[in-house]
């Protein structure tokens, strides 16, 4: 029977537990990438970023006052 200060205390057990979810981590992430460019997620997230700043183009334009209305002409057309 082996006791738990046979493999070097209980600092093995976590590294062991902290490799393991290093290497799942990095796994998600690579999966995560594959996925997203399968998809075309990322591509999505940057048309829609540009079609939120269009659109706010366009509302800050109809939201601006409206010119001032036209001066009368300096001539007069002359009276028949």
């Amino acid at each position: 029977m082996h006791g738990w200060y046979e493999y070097g205390g209980y600092g093995g057990g976590i590294g062991a537990f902290l490799v393991t979810l290093l290497i799942l981590l990095a796994l998600f992430l690579v999966c995560r990438e594959i996925v997203c460019w399968y998809w075309k997620i990322n591509k999505a997230v940057e048309l829609l970023e540009r079609q939120n700043v269009l659109l706010e183009r366009i509302e800050a334009r109809l939201s601006a006052p409206a010119a001032p209305a036209a001066a009368p002409p300096l001539v007069m057309p002359p009276a028949r």
